[in-house]
């Protein structure tokens, strides 16, 4: 499947479990949480690992914390090759105190990944909760608990997975953005 061969070319384990932070390593963001969440994962599921996609001021305090506390992340770097990585993922996570419109999870639904995220921002124009994914209260406790019963349940990652999938197509496809303008505009006309 394409699944395998992108967790081949990325050079991850086959039968391993991925979350996928992709975005800039900011204090907005709070990749703190990202090492939180990577602690619970440690503990509860050994299997699990995290894959950080991005840069910014904080990769390198984050990376050496993770590094010295052996925490089951990989730092990616800034990477174009983004369909490849969320391809590889089964989970997008978002942990930030505010977002805009955080297009990455756009990405992710039209992936087919269920995600779970901070309910800030535009990120509810996104996600559906308990349809899509989970959005939570900001904070590492709220996020590890929807995380948590997606990695339990397969089936249900499966579930959101498709119907983010269908919604993305739905409002987020180039078709769907093109067709919203022509209305917007035959209407100010």
């Amino acid at each position: 499947s394409s699944k395998e061969a992108a967790k081949k070319y990325l050079g991850l384990e086959p039968n391993n479990t991925y979350l996928v932070f992709v975005g800039r390593l900011t204090q907005i963001k709070r990749p703190d949480r990202l090492l939180e969440i990577a602690r619970y994962l440690n503990t509860h599921h050994p299997d699990s690992q995290i894959l950080v996609a991005g840069a910014g001021e904080l990769l390198d305090p984050i990376k050496s914390k993770s590094k010295s506390e052996g925490l089951p992340m990989t730092f990616l770097g800034w990477r174009n090759d983004i369909e490849l990585i969320l391809s590889a993922a089964d989970i997008a996570i978002l942990c930030s105190d505010n977002e805009g419109i955080p297009l990455t999870l756009i990405q992710a639904s039209q992936a087919g990944l269920p995600i779970v995220s901070t309910d800030v921002g535009s990120v509810s124009d996104i996600v559906i909760d308990g349809v899509t994914g989970y959005l939570t209260e900001v904070s590492s406790e709220a996020l590890i608990q929807g995380i948590s019963s997606l990695l339990k349940n397969p089936e249900l990652r499966h579930t959101f997975g498709k119907a983010g999938q269908e919604r993305a197509r739905e409002f987020f496809s180039s078709r769907a953005m093109v067709e919203r303008h022509q209305r917007l505009y035959s209407q100010s006309l």
